[in-house]
């Protein structure tokens, strides 16, 4: 967990969004903002290249894991084994804290993830009952026969488990 948590705290200085506000850097943030920062990754993590579908139904399964394991949203995302980005991870990627090169593509997914991080965080929509997805043309996991009330969103398949 600790290595998770360091590589969380890194999303802190991401030069991306430092940039937009150079006076934060070396400040502590709010909680609140951390927390869209590691939503933020997560969903980046996990789908940016899916259309913004993909991103919300990622969205989506966030807020139900933490809400059905009673946690805070960015709390469920660095909980062990839940997201795969966050597994053996001891530093946050330089693909994704790196601001240099950005192609075009990659700045929507990155703003459209923060989007979704903050709508998340601010409660003010329903979101679909998700608790699982997976991308089959990477692996199948054994939870997959289990999945109830699939839909394919891009290249990965989503539903929930009771």
């Amino acid at each position: 967990m600790s290595n998770r948590r360091n590589a969380a705290a890194a999303l802190l200085g991401l030069p991306v969004l430092a940039a937009a506000a150079p006076d934060i850097k070396g400040s502590i943030l709010p909680e609140s903002e951390e927390a869209a920062r590691i939503i933020s990754y997560t969903i980046y993590a996990e789908a940016r290249g899916e259309p913004f579908k993909g991103k919300l139904a990622v969205a989506s399964v966030i807020n139900t894991r933490a809400r059905l394991k009673m946690l805070s949203l960015h709390g469920v995302c660095l909980q062990d084994k839940q997201f795969s980005c966050w597994n053996n991870i001891s530093s946050v990627p330089a693909f994704f804290s790196n601001s240099t090169n950005l192609q075009q593509a990659d700045l929507k997914a990155r703003s459209e993830c923060y989007a979704l991080s903050w709508l998340l965080i601010s409660r003010q929509r329903r979101w679909e009952h998700l608790t699982h997805f997976y991308n089959p043309s990477i692996s199948t996991p054994d939870w997959a026969t289990l999945l109830k009330g699939r839909k394919m969103i891009g290249n990965h398949i989503f539903g929930y488990i009771d």
